[in-house]
Order: C-alpha cells, then sequence, then structure tokens
C-alpha cells in the first residue's frame, strides 16, 4: 500500500518537477515582451564590412481604420543611431544605451485613417546592428511592429522617405531585411519600455541657436594639406544638436567627427546615409570646436537646442 502510495506521489510530483525545470531554462517559457510581437531586424545581405560603418532606411507601410483620438506610443530602439520619419514628419532621434530603457515618444497627432508610413533612418559604425520599434495605440493594440515584412534602402529618397513613392513602385531600390529575433536576443538581451516624451521639435519649428557657414566663416580653418578636412570654431562653449549641411560624397572614404571643448575633443566615426545632403547628431552635446575629416562638400555646421 505504501509503495503504490509513493508510486502515485511520485507520478504526480515528476510532472512538476519537468515544469519547473522548464520554467528555469533560458527560451523555454517566456512572459510576454514589452514590446510585443516586435523583432529585432538589419539590413540583409549588404552589410557593410565588418568594422566600418554603415546607414540605411528601413521602412513600413501600415493602415489603422481611423486616425487615434487618445495616445499613441511609438517606442524603438537601434543600435547604434536612429532617427524616425512617421508620414514625413522627422520626429525623435536617439542612440542604443545598453541596459537602459528603450526611447518612447508620443505620436498620436501624426498618425492618420488609411495608410501610414513609418520610416527609420539607422546607422552604425561597426557595420552590424539592429532596430527595434513599434507604434501601440490607447487601447494595446499595435499595429505596426518591425518583423520581416519591412524593407530597407541603401540610398536616401525623399519621396519615399515622405509617402509620395508607394513601396510597390520603388522595385529593387529596396529589399528584405534580416530579422534577428524577438527580445531577448543576441547583445540586446531584455528590453523594457521607457518614459513617454513629447516628439523632439529640433527638426524645423525651433530655430539653430548658433550657426556657422563653413565656406565663409572668420572663425574656420580648412587643416593644411586636407581639403576635406574642415574645422570650424563656434567661437563660445554651445550646447545642442550638431547638424552639419554637405554634398554626399561619393567615395567611400573613412569620415571621423571630433566635438572638442576647452581642448578635449571626443572622436567617432561619421556615418552619413547615403544622398542624404545633411547629417544631425543622435543626441545634446558641448563643444565650442568641431572638426569633420573624410567630406569635402562640408557647406555650413548648426547647434540647434
Amino acid at each position: 500500500m505504501k509503495d503504490g502510495l509513493r508510486s502515485q506521489a511520485a507520478r504526480t510530483l515528476l510532472p512538476l518537477a519537468l515544469l519547473a525545470a522548464g520554467f528555469a531554462q533560458p527560451g523555454c517559457i517566456r512572459a510576454p515582451a514589452a514590446t510585443g510581437a516586435a523583432e529585432w531586424i538589419w539590413a540583409d545581405g549588404i552589410g557593410a564590412d565588418p568594422g566600418r560603418p554603415a546607414a540605411y532606411v528601413l521602412l513600413r507601410d501600415f493602415e489603422l481604420p481611423a486616425a487615434p483620438e487618445a495616445a499613441a506610443r511609438l517606442f524603438v530602439a537601434a543600435d547604434r543611431e536612429y532617427a524616425v520619419h512617421l508620414n514625413g514628419h522627422q520626429i525623435a532621434r536617439g542612440e542604443y544605451r545598453r541596459g537602459e530603457p528603450i526611447d518612447e515618444f508620443q505620436v498620436a497627432h501624426l498618425l492618420r485613417a488609411g495608410s501610414n508610413r513609418l520610416t527609420i533612418e539607422a546607422r552604425t559604425p561597426h557595420g552590424d546592428g539592429g532596430l527595434l520599434a513599434g507604434i501601440e495605440l490607447d487601447d494595446g493594440s499595435i499595429p505596426v511592429v518591425t518583423e520581416g515584412e519591412w524593407r530597407f534602402t541603401t540610398a536616401w529618397d525623399p519621396r519615399l522617405v515622405k509617402g509620395e513613392t508607394a513601396l510597390a513602385d520603388a522595385g529593387p531600390a529596396l529589399r528584405p531585411v534580416r530579422v534577428w529575433g524577438r527580445p531577448p536576443v543576441g547583445r540586446w538581451g531584455r528590453v523594457s519600455r521607457g518614459e513617454l516624451r513629447r516628439p523632439d521639435q529640433i527638426w524645423g519649428a525651433s530655430g539653430p541657436w548658433r550657426i556657422v557657414r563653413v565656406t565663409a566663416s572668420p572663425g574656420l580653418e580648412v587643416e593644411p594639406g586636407l581639403r576635406s578636412s574642415h574645422r570650424v570654431d563656434f567661437g563660445r562653449e554651445v550646447a545642442g544638436v550638431l547638424e552639419l549641411d554637405l554634398r554626399p560624397p561619393a567615395a567611400d572614404v573613412q569620415r571621423e567627427l571630433r566635438t572638442c571643448l576647452a581642448g578635449d575633443c571626443e572622436r567617432r566615426p561619421l556615418v552619413l546615409t547615403p544622398g542624404r545632403p545633411a547629417w544631425r547628431d543622435s543626441g545634446r552635446r558641448s563643444f565650442d570646436t568641431v572638426i569633420v575629416t573624410g567630406v569635402p562638400g562640408l557647406r555650413a555646421a548648426r547647434v540647434r537646442r
């Protein structure tokens, strides 16, 4: 009798033990991700050589039965930098911060009934990267997330970004993306959602605080022997988002940006999106001098608050 009870107890406990072991195994049973069905994606089959900078434009159309009357949250993270365009409006930019919540922005006022286009310009200094994004409505539904239906292009096309060109008409300029998988995956691990913010207004509404015309500024010095290297002196410490106007160089050369304050310089690759006549930094910085190398067609430098 006792042996029968022990056998019955063992049969009862064994599934429980296996279930507990299943919970302990990473990836076997996962809690719902904070980003829903969003997957990390990137450009497929055309990535830059390992260690070399790369920039892409990734985009997706999605439908809404009606314009949202309440909040709509765009959540986004990109390794290493991103700039978001929604229905042609440039609304947000940022950079990847390991271990910190991903960025979120209020975008309800930019959504409309019918077709919408979400476009994200992604840049990385080391070739491969990842993009994770989506839009969540006030009722908890997520009408668009990054997944395998997205497309990417290597060249900047204003009509495509603004939605004036249908994706079906873009032809071979658009290519399928690579899907890394849902969080947690790869070097990005688990992700958490951040606080809702208003879209950045630096793109058009706010005026430049400080601007230097590179072709005719008294503070400009071109480094001797380097026609594609420019030193732009703002005259005093400024704080804000750096913008550069340029003629996109055709040659695939190494480009570098140095932002300096009181002689102390931060050096990093300058990653340009092919065909784009402007570059904007992913965040605010403080500096008094900017040195740009590898860009012979630099026209102007601005700082926006």
